[in-house]
């Protein structure tokens, strides 16, 4: 009978108590494979992290460099102030990082948020024995300040919402769990571990994060909208110009009377747990107001429906 996975890493990790876990030490010097500490391209992690490749492949860090919205906001890279966080070289905990002169087109790659010079290492979530390279376990991969290198702003904006959710729990949520490596041999050297999502989905806000209530004056129509529960400002970004937009139509004996719109930026937006007042001048009466929340990333052309309400009165 063939020996199943499971007993197979068993045995090599018994090689391994018998003649030492240390990856570092001489016999498995022989894997070492020196350019993964080189800061290699994306594809190069692909040879052995196939599916983290995959998922990151799709994100917007994988296109961070060469999209057709960052070079028309750099007038085709001859505006350079946002290459430290577009090609980082190394991730660096609430500072910006230096910009990576090679591999460019790989955007925010694999080696910008894991490797360290320091000490000559990958880093991440677990403690994992790894041949090809020297890996280190770093407990800050699972907490919110791992971003702070680049989204220094919405980190600032979490921290002070004091809520233990972590940026990780919305855009990166585990996948599912699975081999860390698919490459042979090593994929025998671990047992399944849950896999993050590295494709950073920017999920958008459901109807019960906004608070929305409406009151009608002699000649107004005020709105307060509040952030419930996105421990951030929405929209919230350090660059870029994502928006919000509040739509009201009111109405009179079902008939159609006036539309208004107000544009939500970044450097007004949505505070969390912090209501926001807006009220539009109104030149004829209503007895009906529908509201509608929209939200547009800042590489999307077409909004999102974030909520709709109609509030009569």
């Amino acid at each position: 009978m063939m020996l199943t996975k499971r007993k197979i890493s068993l045995l090599i990790f018994l090689s391994f108590f018998l003649l030492s876990c240390d990856s570092n030490s001489k016999i498995w010097t022989i894997f070492r494979e020196d350019d993964l500490l080189e800061h290699p391209p994306a594809k190069r992690c692909a040879e052995c992290h196939q599916e983290i490749y995959k998922q990151w492949n799709k994100s917007r860090h994988a296109v961070s460099y060469i999209s057709e919205d960052y070079k028309k906001a750099t007038n085709h890279y001859a505006k350079t102030k946002c290459l430290a966080c577009h090609i980082p070289l190394e991730m660096s905990i609430a500072e910006k990082p230096e910009i990576r002169e090679i591999h460019r087109e790989d955007g925010i790659n694999c080696v910008s948020c894991h490797f360290s010079s320091k000490d000559k290492a990958m880093h991440g979530p677990y403690d994992v024995f790894s041949p090809p390279h020297p890996s280190m376990q770093d407990k800050n991969f699972k907490k919110s300040i791992v971003c702070s290198s680049c989204h220094q702003e919405t980190y600032k904006q979490w921290k002070k919402s004091n809520v233990s959710k972590t940026c990780q729990e919305c855009h990166m949520k585990p996948v599912k769990k699975m081999d860390l490596i698919q490459k042979f041999p090593f994929d025998l050297f671990h047992l399944a571990k849950k896999v993050y999502n590295h494709s950073f989905p920017t999920t958008i806000a459901k109807q019960e994060d906004l608070h929305l209530t409406a009151k009608k004056t002699e000649d107004s129509l005020i709105i307060i909208l509040e952030n419930i529960s996105i421990p951030h400002n929405l929209p919230t970004a350090d660059n870029g110009n994502p928006k919000f937009y509040v739509l009201a139509t009111t109405y009179k004996n079902g008939e159609k009377k006036e539309n208004f719109t107000e544009v939500i930026t970044p450097k007004y937006a949505l505070e969390y747990k912090k209501p926001k007042k807006i009220e539009f001048i109104t030149f004829e009466d209503f007895d009906k107001v529908n509201i509608k929340v929209l939200r547009k990333l800042s590489w999307k052309k077409q909004k999102e429906l974030i909520k709709s309400v109609n509030i009569k009165f």
